[in-house]
């Protein structure tokens, strides 16, 4: 007994070893059909998790988070230069409390799965922190407080940081069931594009415009702030009651090593991977173009005076968004990953600079400017399928490409990674941007007329600004190459790896039980 219970501790510790893996050096050639097949053609997801999938997926986009720097300004009152500035001052412990966050996450093993009891433990006080915003001018409404009175400034601040705190262990959570759900190519395609076809997170926005201005004119009995608040909180609270029904219902079943990552694991792992890394600049590169936010409804409201027309100018593209997700395949074939994304980007950049130069000197001409922004929308609306699916695929396909190279997935690391540069510019742009407002001659407050110096800077704000500072995010995109050959390969491989573990796990289970009942006798 002595010599099998010492010999079942040898397997176990061998077992136990190292689990990082190098890359199999295997050819296309050698990647038996069955295996290839098992590989792009298996499906994981059954017909209730699609249904699931579908109907919140759609759910989800219900929000009203554009209209919320106008809401901040024009409703509850605050100044933009404290909401600009207290933007840059949480930089820092948003990277404190991300990086602590996401080395929890990528460290955790429960029979329940790796994510999803951060999803359940978190959705909750996300969703109260996210709604609480919208109701808070309900609470202070006779209040006499002002734009700068410290009241309004420690209520938000204070909301803003739990919301910023929980929000990431929650997006950490959610982004990883995402990524974990199935481990096909072809699956995590067809699941993207189903989560995304749905063109119904356009409802809130079109039903919020119609509403904003009724209130106005006083058809329905109540405020145009009342509007933004009941809205707000309403949308939240159907979106969250969404997540919870998709966190209820979808699995993870990407196998996971059971060797827990350590932070220079994270580090290693999102380094070492090229992919991951051009991806990134990309994206920060992108973020110098994110000052669009505050004067997207800034330009629907004060320059084109209609928030309605927002759904006008939307009817003709509207169908277009459908059917390109029918072409979608077609052009997958035909097209790189590389080139999907480049498509994706370029052609609604190209509809707004041309709309730019023919509305700058006709803002108030709606007969130039309603068919100017149809055409944008028709622009955006043509790769709407691409935009949506491509760049998600490609994340999914980089923290599998990871996996492939170093044996480990280290999702929560490498997504805090690889988000941090990229908050801390969009903040920053963010912080600019609202500080913008002050300087273009803005007359805040609900009804206010500008002029058309300020008209013509919120529409250059709105449009080709965001194009010109975010120019140069093409440029790592260009380096990127992860072809259908070395796909084939890396998927094969990945699939007999994941195998081994499970196999690897249920013998060692199976060996401490023996030894355990034989303790036992």
């Amino acid at each position: 007994m002595a010599y099998n219970n010492s010999h079942r501790k040898e397997m176990v510790s061998e077992m136990s070893e190292k689990t990082e893996v190098k890359t199999m050096e295997t050819s296309t050639s050698e990647i038996p059909k069955a295996a290839t097949q098992s590989v792009y053609g298996k499906r994981y997801v059954g017909a209730k998790e699609l249904i699931t999938l579908f109907v919140t997926g759609e759910v989800n986009k219900f929000n009203l988070d554009s209209y919320l720097s106008y809401f901040m300004l024009n409703v509850f009152g605050l100044d933009s230069r404290i909401i600009a500035a207290f933007a840059v001052a949480t930089l820092a412990w948003d990277i404190i409390n991300d990086s602590i966050f996401a080395y929890i996450v990528d460290r955790t093993r429960t029979r329940f799965g790796k994510f999803k009891p951060w999803a359940f433990a978190t959705i909750g006080p996300y969703a109260i922190a996210c709604i609480s915003i919208w109701l808070t001018p309900l609470f202070i409404g006779d209040q006499n407080w002002g734009p700068l009175s410290w009241q309004k400034i420690a209520i938000y601040c204070v909301i803003s940081v739990l919301k910023e705190t929980i929000g990431t262990l929650y997006g950490c959570a959610i982004g990883g069931l995402n990524s974990t759900y199935t481990p096909s190519i072809d699956d995590k395609s067809a699941l993207i594009a189903l989560d995304n076809i749905g063109d119904f997170e356009k409802v809130p926005s079109y039903a919020m415009v119609v509403l904003l201005d009724l209130a106005a004119a006083g058809a329905i009995g109540i405020s145009v702030e009342n509007v933004y608040i009941f809205m707000g909180a309403g949308t939240l609270l159907v979106s969250f009651l969404g997540m919870f029904a998709r966190i209820c219902v979808i699995k993870e079943r990407v196998v996971q090593v059971e060797e827990k990552p350590k932070i220079a694991d994270g580090l290693r792992n999102f380094f070492g991977n090229r992919l991951q890394v051009l991806l990134t600049l990309s994206n920060i590169l992108s973020a110098f173009g994110n000052v669009s936010g505050p004067f997207s409804n800034m330009f629907w409201l004060d320059v084109m005076g209609s928030a309605s027309l927002k759904v006008i100018t939307g009817i003709p593209a509207s169908p277009l968004t459908y059917v390109s997700y029918m072409y979608l395949p077609k052009l997958r074939k035909r097209f790189t990953m590389k080139q999907l994304w480049f498509i994706s980007r370029a052609v609604p950049q190209i509809g707004w600079i041309i709309v730019f130069a023919i509305g700058f000197n006709n803002l108030d001409n709606l007969w130039i400017m309603i068919p100017g922004i149809m055409f944008h929308e028709i622009c955006i609306s043509s790769v709407y399928s691409i935009g949506k699916v491509i760049p998600q695929l490609m994340e999914q396909e980089i923290i599998d490409y990871g996996e492939w190279k170093t044996g480990k997935r280290t999702e929560a690391m490498t997504s805090f990674i690889s988000s941090l540069a990229t908050k801390i510019v969009s903040e920053i742009q963010n912080a600019v941007s609202t500080f913008v407002v002050s300087f273009i001659g803005y007359e805040a407050g609900v009804g206010a007329v500008q002029s058309m110096k300020t008209k013509q800077a919120i529409f250059a704000m709105y449009s080709v600004v965001p194009i010109v500072l975010g120019v140069f995010s093409y440029i790592p995109m260009m380096f990127y190459n992860l072809d259908d050959k070395t796909k084939t390969i890396m998927y094969h491989e990945l699939t007999e790896r994941r195998k081994n573990i499970v196999e690897k796990s249920q013998e060692r289970a199976r060996l401490e039980r023996g030894e355990a009942e034989e303790i036992a006798d």
